[in-house]
């Protein structure tokens, strides 16, 4: 997309007044030092390439810096947590400080943020929000009660993968097509996704480009001066895509509201949406309700989406330890029948595999930035007031001082030694692919279950192998930023029969 002239003059304008800016307000340091960090010219020249991968130059800074460290990038500072001391006194120790949400410009699009469990400051709305999506869909109880909806739709969806009958399976649109189903008879009752008709792929691509646009750096954020200009677009490409979501939810609201008008429904028969509305007030409204939809179904398709792809990809490029897991599999769930949910706590190498790619391929990389709702000293640093927090999980996951070959795929680590107590609900700060404390991802007891599930399922029902002509060597493993951490290249994989064809 070509950007206007007027709009590159506002940039060109913006940031030499920004530069000067801060020259004035450095003379006024406080007494407490800031984070170590690259000077404001600095991260200046390497603005561009900051942006193509933050999560890796972010990381090489933090060699230089430390495991805590601050910049200024326009208006705004940033600060980084790099190790796992420092993600705990971000998340744990300082977490009521931390609590705040940075609003991307992306995020402001037809006001999304005002109605957001994602985006919105931490309050009584938001409180509102969570209290009623974990109690009516993320409770024990719930997932428990609806564990049918999951075990109906993962055996569904192995079906059509053997009814592939050996050509090659696209992994991820497969996976998504699986998660939408699921949580879209969770929440409206019915199936979404035909992973067959080609508007299903275009409704993947709108989510992914979503989840993308909402981690792209935007100089919007960051110089204030120029968002009415939006001059990367980022702003109008968001509200592209937003819409055809918007429009996607509203018809399934619409028509149920028109059904719930002309019958009453049993307790037992309702679902998701109809616990939503039943909930309107006037300070929770439609308007609540879909944004709410929105992002239960983009947390929740694609960050497990991208974990369960990365994890196929690993284990194709590591036969053995495929083979480790469908042993695994064969000794606890036999060649008889399929995997069941409560085959799942008996899977310790399955466990170790997802921990290896939480760790190795965080959906994730760069947790959704938080901001500080007052000052706060940190190892001796001030974080400011408003300063923009992440947590560089991508980082913490390489960093050699806490992993013996971090750059190696290998689960062994987690059943041996230290590590086989490191777990991934937000108390082990090594691994905290979920983030910890108030602001942890709602839908984890969901991700878990369904990760786990359907890679269970995929192992346990086929051998995988390349499509003719690729070597496992030549699997590309490079990977897009966004919000999520996804695969350059989708995988394809061929599927093989490994258990009797009655069981499918």
């Amino acid at each position: 997309m070509e950007i206007p002239w007027l709009c590159w003059c506002s940039v060109i304008l913006t940031i030499p007044l920004t530069l000067l800016f801060f020259q004035w307000k450095r003379k006024k340091a406080p007494a407490i030092p800031l984070p170590p960090g690259p000077t404001a010219w600095h991260i200046l020249r390497n603005q561009f390439k900051l942006g193509k991968r933050p999560h890796e130059s972010l990381y090489a800074f933090s060699l230089k810096y430390g495991p805590l460290m601050s910049f200024r990038l326009g208006m705004k500072t940033i600060v980084v947590a790099s190790s796992p001391a420092m993600a705990k006194e971000v998340l744990k120790t300082h977490d009521h400080i931390f609590v705040g949400r940075t609003v991307m410009e992306t995020a402001k699009v037809f006001s999304h943020h005002k109605f957001s469990v994602l985006w919105g400051e931490f309050g009584p709305q938001w409180r509102y929000l969570r209290r009623i999506s974990t109690i009516e869909l993320f409770s024990p109880q719930r997932l428990e009660a609806r564990q049918h909806l999951r075990r109906h739709q993962i055996f569904h969806t192995v079906r059509l993968i053997f009814e592939s009958k050996g050509k090659p399976v696209n992994i991820p649109h497969m996976a998504f097509s699986n998660l939408m189903n699921v949580l879209g008879n969770m929440i409206f009752g019915t199936s979404l996704i035909d992973p067959h008709n080609p508007a299903s792929v275009g409704l993947k691509d709108a989510m992914w480009k979503i989840v993308k646009l909402y981690g792209l750096p935007n100089l919007s954020d960051f110089y204030p001066l120029v968002r009415l200009v939006d001059p990367q677009g980022v702003s109008r490409q968001m509200a592209k895509h937003l819409k055809r979501m918007y429009d996607f939810i509203d018809l399934f609201i619409q028509d149920r509201i028109t059904t719930k008008n002309k019958k009453l429904q049993q307790d037992s028969d309702k679902d998701f949406l109809d616990a939503l509305l039943d909930a309107r007030t006037e300070d929770f409204t439609l308007f609540d309700i879909r944004a709410l939809i929105i992002e239960l179904f983009l947390g929740g398709t694609d960050p497990t989406t991208t974990t369960i792809e990365w994890v196929m990809a690993e284990l194709i490029r590591n036969p053995q330890k495929m083979k480790r897991v469908q042993q695994e599999l064969d000794d606890v769930v036999g060649l008889k029948r399929k995997v069941e949910g409560h085959d799942l706590d008996r899977l310790p190498y399955l466990d170790a595999v997802v921990k290896e790619t939480f760790r190795l391929h965080p959906a994730v990389p760069l947790l959704v930035p938080l901001k500080s709702v007052r000052d706060c000293e940190i190892e001796g640093y001030m974080v400011p007031k408003d300063a923009q927090v992440t947590v560089n999980l991508w980082a913490i996951g390489r960093d050699p001082a806490i992993w013996k070959e971090p750059l190696e795929f290998m689960p062994e680590r987690f059943l041996e030694g230290d590590n086989s107590e490191i777990d991934y609900r937000g108390h082990n700060f090594e691994l905290i692919p979920f983030g910890a404390g108030r602001r942890q991802c709602l839908g984890r007891p969901f991700g878990i279950r369904m990760v786990h599930w359907t890679l269970a399922a995929f192992l346990h029902s086929f051998d995988w192998a390349l499509p003719c002509g690729i070597t496992c060597k030549q699997i590309d493993m490079r990977d897009d930023f966004g919000l999520v951490l996804k695969k350059t290249v989708e995988l394809n994989a061929v599927p093989i029969a490994r258990l009797p064809h009655h069981v499918y």
